[in-house]
């Protein structure tokens, strides 16, 4: 490929990787896994082909990802790019700006790309369709991931549009990749255990560097220093990082804020609510920090809330479902005097994401009335977070012998300063 083929879409030469450049996340046979298990999935639900736009998805499937994916970009300039997979093939097809062929050539396993020669929509899902019904991929069911945030509404119905006038019969398959990314291998929990380590440093780098008289940012700005420097990545999420006033021995609640410019006293409460990140695997750890001697309420609350984990570690275990925890959280929570109480207690699935957004599709909450019957498997990753005005976050691996906190740092309210 020469970046002269694609005069004013790439910024100048394109240069291919050389042996040894390239800088994948996991090993192929990995990726390969991936393609099959998507192929299972899609076979059972009837699907000839996939077309994948969801960007962790993609980087799930065969490694690429950005850190522009014009999401919001000018009308006249929409994002076409997507990665297709046919259920008879062992391979899959992306398509995508040429200004992307440096990231695709490094990160990516994918070896057949299509690259667009036009910014417009009018040229670009012409080539799509083109391509894929030239090599016999159209037709028959195609699905679109009508749950993505990319495209957009408007360019989503294009392509649908566009798929429908070749014959297909199109379906919203928004929950094949979902399902397939459900259960980390072991390569994937290693990236989460060293995602822990990244954030564990983030929460001591708080615990020493906390002083009455700092901003938010300043403080932030000194913790992500720490996690970057260990190797820890940008997270998915924008992190609370906000200092709160204490009202009848509680922090006031923040609400998803971002670090500001407001100074952090001596009385307050930090909510810190961090991600270490390891190739976009996220490991998710809180803990609230008291600014001086805490109230005894506060720390009697902490106390109650931390036992949450406990429950998790010593009862919890894969294979059960998710009606069965809940009714032993609230069985638990009884006992503590904290069911009824404001707040909760809930888990949101994590793993390899690009922002906007750190949370997975699994997900679950101790007053769920519905979706009772769903399992938590072997090997799946959650956060699980006991707020009851009480800020402790913490990531757990469901194993069939129990379930395993990732984080080194204790569960309890920290003070400092």
């Amino acid at each position: 490929m020469r970046s002269t083929d694609y005069n004013g879409l790439a910024p100048g030469a394109f240069e291919a990787m050389v042996e040894g450049e390239r800088q994948l996340a996991f090993a192929p046979a990995e990726y390969a896994d991936r393609l099959a298990r998507v192929r299972r999935l899609m076979a059972d639900a009837g699907v000839d082909m996939l077309w994948i736009t969801t960007p962790e998805h993609i980087c799930w499937l065969h490694g690429f990802f950005a850190s522009w994916y014009k999401a919001n970009a000018p009308m006249r300039y929409p994002q076409c790019y997507g990665t297709a997979v046919h259920v008879d093939h062992d391979h899959v097809i992306h398509f995508d700006n040429p200004t992307e062929m440096p990231v695709l050539s490094r990160v990516s396993v994918c070896e057949d790309a299509v690259w667009f020669r036009s910014r417009t929509a009018r040229d670009n899902i012409p080539l799509v369709m083109g391509e894929l019904a030239a090599r016999g991929w159209l037709g028959g069911t195609v699905a679109m991931e009508k749950w993505s945030y990319l495209p957009n509404p408007t360019v989503s119905t294009m392509f649908e549009g566009a798929f429908a006038a070749q014959g297909a019969r199109v379906v919203d398959g928004s929950a094949i990749v979902r399902r397939a990314r459900r259960v980390k291998s072991p390569a994937e929990i290693a990236k989460h255990e060293q995602a822990a380590r990244y954030a564990d440093i983030g929460i001591e780098t708080i615990r020493r560097e906390l002083r009455p008289g700092m901003t938010e940012l300043e403080l932030f700005g000194l913790v992500t220093a720490q996690m970057m420097k260990a190797g820890s990545e940008f997270p998915a999420l924008i992190p609370i990082f906000n200092a709160l006033p204490v009202r009848d021995g509680r922090p006031v609640s923040s609400g998803h804020s971002m670090a500001g410019r407001a100074t952090i006293e001596k009385g307050q409460f930090l909510c810190a609510d961090l991600c270490g990140v390891h190739d976009r695997y996220h490991t998710n750890v809180m803990r609230g920090v008291y600014l001086g001697d805490p109230p005894a309420a506060m720390v009697r609350q902490y106390e109650k809330a931390a036992k949450v984990f406990d429950l998790f570690r010593s009862e919890v275990r894969a294979g059960m479902t998710v009606g069965a925890v809940n009714a032993l959280v609230r069985e638990a929570l009884g006992g503590l005097g904290l069911d009824g109480a404001e707040g909760w207690v809930l888990g949101y699935e994590l793993g390899l994401s690009l922002p906007p957004d750190w949370v997975g599709e699994f997900y679950f909450h101790y007053q769920d009335d519905a979706h009772l019957d769903r399992v938590f498997e072997a090997n799946m990753v959650t956060n699980l977070e006991s707020l009851f005005n009480t800020w402790l976050i913490d990531t757990l691996v469901y194993e069939p012998d129990g379930c395993r906190v990732l984080s080194k740092t204790p569960i309890e309210l920290m003070a400092t300063g």
